[in-house]
């Protein structure tokens, strides 16, 4: 018998997101599982630093209890990809994410990419993700639509027109050989781009981060491939103190 494959995706946020469930739905396919969690405690959104280092512990909590309900691999929906290197050594299913899978995607279909983004403070964030990534010479720099996270959906048109524009700058000033969505909260806005572009001529992969990590995500657990333990680490045993909604993931890890 043929199984289905569980993919479980991890937005860092502590808010309800039961809004996203269609757009999540449109991933999952015949022999194919996709579910979406969120965290029990951390920001409302991800859009510094601070924001990525208070993710961290209920990423953590989430990634332990969705590999001990089955699922088959993780993806990280956050193109800072906070946590990865964490989750990677706390299980062993594969754990991947948004940017870096992104990034090695536009990487493989042109010479080099720009970020269409939400909040032009992401832009410290984006570039040190790329040169950490391996990307730094191939990466042009981004654009921003400077519309909070939050408000992505309640002014969608203003966003995905902002994306447009922003693409063509991105092509036509840098020299961008391929744009990638910088927000999981912009999934579904690649192919109004892509038709934007088209019709001025400029034909560039124009990459959906979530979409593209899911797929990629499907084949690693096809092809029985997971993360290094040479590279990751198991993380050792030891109780963790102070965290009351992570208290149980001492005995999670065992």
């Amino acid at each position: 018998m043929t199984r289905t494959i569980r993919i479980v995706i991890i937005t860092p946020v502590a808010i309800d997101l039961s809004f996203w469930k269609p757009q999540i739905d449109r991933l999952c396919r015949a022999g194919v599982e996709v579910t979406e969690t969120s965290l029990l405690a951390g920001p409302a959104s991800i859009e510094s630093r601070v924001d990525e280092a208070m993710a961290v512990p209920g990423m953590l909590a989430a990634a332990l209890q969705a590999e001990r309900d089955g699922a088959h691999a993780l993806v990280i929906s956050c193109m800072s990809d906070p946590g990865l290197d964490a989750l990677r050594e706390a299980v062993t299913i594969p754990v991947v994410s948004v940017a870096q899978v992104s990034m090695a995607t536009a990487a493989s279909l042109a010479h080099n990419f720009g970020i269409v983004t939400v909040l032009d403070r992401a832009a410290p964030i984006l570039r040190a993700n790329a040169a950490h990534c391996g990307y730094e010479r191939r990466y042009v720099g981004c654009r921003s639509v400077e519309i909070p996270v939050l408000e992505i959906h309640s002014r969608a048109r203003e966003v995905q027109e902002g994306l447009n524009r922003l693409a063509l700058e991105l092509v036509e000033r840098e020299g961008a050989g391929a744009v990638i969505l910088g927000c999981g909260g912009l999934m579904g806005c690649a192919g109004e781009i892509r038709e934007f572009l088209a019709k001025r001529g400029i034909a560039v992969p124009v990459i959906d981060p979530l979409p593209t990590t899911v797929s990629f995500a499907v084949t690693l657990v096809e092809q029985g491939l997971s993360h290094s333990r040479v590279s990751y680490p198991q993380a050792q045993v030891k109780p963790y103190k102070g965290y009351e909604f992570v208290d149980q993931m001492d005995k999670l890890l065992l």
